[in-house]
């Protein structure tokens, strides 16, 4: 059974043009901040005008070539403003969530992030350990590549460091330029705030004085509640027997925690492929069938079809965790359930339908999930887990722990 995502074809043009500039109280953080959802062959059109009228940019869109998000960026930091995306689908500003954001204590610690999903869980354990956050901005997953040059991280921590809210600045990158951390990590440092810095995958990266480098998104959030002076620890999940010699096959909303999830799988179990790789994860090449361990984004293949955000409507992840299961190699199904503002009202139960038949029709099958989320979402996080151990599901404290927890599942002699 291929593991393919398929959509329905989507005529772009049909996509309304959606251009929100946020009003807010004078003074407030958002004032002057300009969202854009458009069609990305207007994109950057509008995030030019944008810029050109004097404002902050948040770029929704994505289909951005790399080519104009540089001289967007150029642009922008030229001209004192700060151009997140392509594909910044979530902030925190002046208390504010936009986009998939979760409703999480203000606090100490302010957020760089390269992608939505990786921003939310990390927002989500400084609330759960007690500090809070101060700002969440996040950069577009490709800004810490060689060609992009960290353009809107750097000017993010510029922004951090004038700010009197935050009192340490943890840095989340999905995928990283090694030449570019190394820029990337000094300037960190420079800011005087204390740093910790999650490089998905990272093995050794030297850091300077004051920034401490992690390879998971858990373990610098750890690190930055520390660093604001709490003293939280993550609970142990440990696995209760071996499922069988199998494979793990991760079906996520969004690139962020299935990129942390190919970096740790791949760090355990050899080979893994992914259309959203981190560390040693081999990339998905175009409509490769699927085979072994895998991590598969869905967002990503929803927006290269037009279709629903899958936080939005988690129909399309139903439907593959379907076909995955019907894959008798796979042991361990490895999930993310995202809440927030504009996630779907009820993720969970939307897919439990699809949950329930694999667990019926496959006893032995294990499925791990993580809920990125807190009481004070909509969908109230302890409702959601409940739904999720009532179906047999096993659940982690952290995206990190979750896929550890899927890899000690398939691996004999631990």
């Amino acid at each position: 059974m291929s593991d393919v995502i398929q959509f329905p074809e989507h005529d772009p043009t049909d996509t309304p043009i959606e251009t929100l500039v946020v009003a807010a109280p004078a003074g407030d953080a958002t004032a002057g901040l300009v969202v854009i959802g458009v069609p990305s062959g207007y994109a950057a059109l509008e995030a030019h005008r944008a810029i050109g009228a004097g404002a902050d940019v948040m770029l929704v869109s994505d289909g951005v070539s790399i080519d104009d998000e540089v001289v967007l960026k150029r642009r922008a930091h030229d001209a004192g403003h700060l151009l997140m995306g392509p594909g910044c689908e979530t902030a925190i500003i002046g208390g504010i969530g936009i986009g998939f954001a979760n409703a999480v204590s203000a606090g100490r610690v302010g957020v760089i992030a390269t992608s939505g999903t990786s921003a939310q869980e990390a927002t989500v354990l400084l609330d759960r350990f007690g500090v809070g956050v101060s700002t969440c901005l996040v950069t577009g997953c490709r800004d810490l590549t060689d060609k992009v040059g960290a353009a809107t991280a750097l000017d993010s921590l510029a922004r951090l460091a004038t700010d009197t809210a935050t009192e340490v600045i943890l840095l989340v990158a999905d995928a990283w330029s090694p030449e570019v951390a190394r820029r990337l990590l000094p300037a960190l440092a420079a800011t005087g705030k204390p740093g910790s810095v999650c490089l998905m995958g990272a093995d050794g990266v030297a850091s300077p004085d004051g920034v401490e480098v992690h390879p998971a998104i858990d373990g610098a959030a750890l690190g930055a509640a520390r660093l604001a002076g709490a003293r939280p620890v993550i609970p142990a999940t440990e696995p209760t027997g071996w499922v069988s010699a199998g494979h793990v096959r991760g079906i996520f909303s969004g690139s962020g925690l299935c990129a942390e999830a190919s970096a740790i799988l791949a760090g355990r179990l050899g080979r893994v492929v992914s259309n959203a790789p981190a560390g040693d994860a081999v990339p998905l090449e175009g409509d490769e069938v699927v085979r072994g361990h895998a991590c598969l984004d869905v967002a990503t293949a929803a927006r290269e079809h037009g279709a629903p955000h899958p936080i939005e409507d988690p129909e399309h992840r139903a439907r593959l965790l379907v076909d995955t299961v019907a894959d008798q190699t796979v042991a361990v199904v490895l999930l993310d359930v995202v809440l927030g503002y504009a996630a779907h009202p009820d993720p969970v139960g939307a897919l439990a339908p699809a949950l329930s038949r694999a667990l019926q029709a496959r006893p032995s099958l294990q499925v791990v999930a993580h809920v990125v989320g807190t009481e004070a979402d909509p969908q109230v996080l302890s409702d959601q887990e409940a739904k999720l151990e009532a179906l047999g599901v096993r659940l982690a404290p952290t995206s990190g722990q979750a896929a550890r927890l899927a890899a000690a599942l398939v691996r004999p002699g631990r």
